[in-house]
């Protein structure tokens, strides 16, 4: 997933990004840390490319124990809890700015 313009502050420099991704995908062996899947393989018609994801979900912690070479699937589910929160606070936000106050009952 791109990342958005105003958190890229919080992100490593690319050249030290590319170092970090390249001992991560290393100690993964090239393979998905949750399911195994290689980088590079197919399952069906998809191609498989290895992301590195945040484990704790902040980009600014970037220790190795809190990095995970993941395939796409693997990736998005581990970060769906946190896609369902962050959802849930732009619906309120959006309410609020739209209404003033929060309207959990949509009337």
């Amino acid at each position: 997933m791109p990342i958005k313009p105003e958190n890229r502050h919080r992100y490593p420099p690319r050249k030290e990004w590319l170092i970090i991704r390249a001992a991560i995908l290393k100690r993964a062996n090239n393979h998905c840390e949750f399911c195994g899947v290689k980088n590079y393989s197919f399952r069906g018609k998809t191609k498989i490319i290895l992301t590195i994801a945040h484990l704790d979900q902040m980009p600014e912690n970037n220790q190795p124990d809190n990095l995970a070479a993941l395939c796409q699937r693997c990736h998005l589910k581990h970060d769906k809890p946190f896609h369902i929160i962050s959802r849930r606070i732009t619906f309120f936000k959006r309410a609020r700015d739209k209404k003033g106050t929060i309207d959990l009952f949509g009337f």
